[in-house]
Formats: C-alpha cells, structure tokens, sequence
C-alpha cells in the first residue's frame, strides 16, 4: 500500500510541482491553508506533512503545534522561501528536524530524498542525493590517499590523529583543486575532530579520548590519540559535475539531534546585551556551525548508540541559497518492521 503525504503550500505552481514530483510512489494531498490540511488529517489516512511556513492564516508552525498534539502518529517537517536560520529556535523549541528551503529545482529534489528518508527509516548514505551512475569505493579503505573519484565517492580509514591530520591536508588541497573553498580545510578538520574526540564512548558514557570540565562546558583532548580498533572511523570525499562532499562516519551514534540545535541556536541567536552570538564563549559547538555557514548543505544521520554520519555538500558553481535543517535519527520501532517483512 502506498504511504500519504500531504503538502500544504499556498502557491498554487509550488504545490504542482511538488505533488507531481512525489506522486508517482505515494498518495499525495495538497491543502492550501491551515483549515484545509486539517480536513485531510482528519479523514485521510497521512504519513507526512510537508508544510510551509507562512501561511495564509495559521502557519505551518501552528500546524506542526496541531499534527504534535492531535495527530503523534504523522511525521511532519517544513519548508520556506525564506532564511531558514531565523527559525531554528521554533525548532528547537518544537523539535522540528527538517526544514528545506524551495527557491529552485535542487531544493525540489531534496524534498523528494527527504520525503524517501524520513518514510523508509533508510538514512544513510550520500549516493541517495544524486542519480544515474553515481558509485561508491569503500573496498581500499586502509589504503593510501587516492584522488577524489568523478560522480562517486571514496571512502579512507582514520585509526590515529596523525593519519587523521595527513590525510585531512591531502583530501583538502585535492578537493581546493576541484573548485572548493579554501575553508574546506576547517570543515574537515572540525567534522574528524568531532568523530575522532566526542563521539567515541564508554559503555557508561564517558569520554575516551578527552576529559570533561562541565562547570566550563569544556573538553579537552588528549595529545597523539591513537584509537582502539572499534573507535576507527570513516571519511569519505568526492565530487560530481554540481557538488563537491565530505562525509565522516563514526561508529557511535552518540550525537544527540537535541544538542546540533541547542549549539546551531547558541550560535545563530543573539545576546541582547553584548550584540554578539549567545554562544560565542561556548568551549564547542562552533564548529558545527561553522561547517554549517561553510557548507551549502550540512546533513546528519543518526543511529543512536550505532552510528552518526554527517555529510557536508558545496555547490562548485558559487552559493545555492539559504540553507536546509537536515537532521535524520533511524526509529527504532519502524527499524524492527522493515526487518521483519525483508
């Protein structure tokens, strides 16, 4: 049986396009205002609602407020013409994961990922944002340093911090020669950090490889880190015709989507008193952020306590516009269904 969506736009030629990119695998509903998406949550049967977020009348977050309290069984996550970073405190006040922008035919497209990701319970993996033949190379993953492949992506092995510094430098200067910017460095350099220092854990939830000042909000790295076998990670690194990418895998799972939108707000929202960012002394999570700004799309793909693994696109012709909220966490639940019936 086909899954519903419903996509609520007030733009007649937005909600077309969306409805007939989608309809040729779900039941797709299309409402233009706040009243009318509640007729068809009430007497259809829907999986997810697309919304945007200013509406005629109520908006979508007043929509979202409703499907929250009335409806828990509907996924839902928003989209807007507008810049997405004014409303990642509703965000992270509603716990809404998804916010895609729609200025172009490329954001039409990520719609169509997101609706199959959040639908599927199938997060992982960079290929599912491109087509034709795309291919993956992890079979050399303990071998040297290899050039970024044509529309595919390959995959290296990170067991130290020292393989960790030499292959960020090689993989930086490699992606600088295909047309990323110079930060590309810094956006290797945090996402590694991030999977080589934070995400490795204990059974009891403590650090491996750094010490932790909570009075400070603070934590401090070991020197030379050499991880143990189970602590190895991934990075990956490629490029197509439009996109340049980095994706880092750790075997973890130990992000918490609540902590990328309490540090993204610390850094986007401003400190009345000072006019500078809340979180401009925070000892981390300014990385994140500065991956964000540097990064056209900024992804994470969470399995707690098995895997985090964020990817990090840049357009090679220049800024694409406002960038999306792209934060997926594997159900658990709807994980043990799919198994059963595979």
């Amino acid at each position: 049986m086909k899954q519903s969506i419903l996509i609520v736009e007030d733009i007649h030629s937005i909600r077309e396009a969306i409805m007939d990119l989608l309809s040729t695998k779900f039941n797709v509903f299309g409402a233009e205002h706040f009243e009318e998406a509640v007729w068809y949550l009430t007497n259809e049967k829907i999986d997810l609602t697309i919304t945007d977020i200013r509406l005629p009348g109520k908006s979508g977050i007043d929509l979202v407020k409703l499907i929250q309290k009335e409806f828990p069984h509907i996924l839902y996550a928003l989209m807007t013409a507008y810049n997405i970073n004014e409303y990642i405190k509703f965000a992270k006040d509603l716990h809404i994961w998804n916010i895609i922008p729609k200025y172009s035919f490329l954001d039409i497209h990520l719609i169509e990922v997101m609706v199959k990701k959040l639908l599927s319970n199938d997060i992982f993996g960079i290929e599912k944002y491109f087509t034709g033949d795309f291919k993956v190379y992890s079979q050399n993953i303990n071998n040297e340093f290899e050039e970024a492949p044509n529309n595919g992506i390959i995959y290296k092995q990170i067991k130290s911090d020292q393989d960790r510094s030499i292959l960020c430098g090689k993989i930086s200067k490699n992606l600088i020669q295909l047309g990323a910017p110079k930060a590309i460095q810094q956006v290797l350099e945090e996402l590694t950090s991030n999977a080589m220092i934070r995400a490795p854990r204990t059974h009891e939830g403590e650090y491996k490889y750094q010490f932790e000042i909570p009075s400070h909000d603070m934590v401090v790295p070991l020197d030379n880190i050499q991880l143990m076998p189970d602590d190895y990670f991934l990075i990956g690194y490629g490029a197509t015709e439009s996109t340049i990418f980095i994706v880092v895998r750790d075997q973890f799972g130990s992000l918490k989507k609540e902590e990328i939108l309490h540090r993204l707000d610390r850094h986007i929202s401003i400190d009345e008193s000072t006019g500078f960012p809340k979180g401009l002394e925070d000892s981390h999570g300014r990385g994140l952020y500065i991956c964000r700004e540097i990064s056209d799309q900024l992804i994470f793909n969470i399995e707690p306590g098995v895997c985090t693994e964020t990817i990090a696109m840049i357009n090679r012709e220049g800024r694409t516009g406002f960038k999306s909220l792209s934060i997926y966490e594997v159900d658990p639940s709807k994980k043990t269904n799919l198994d059963s019936e595979s």
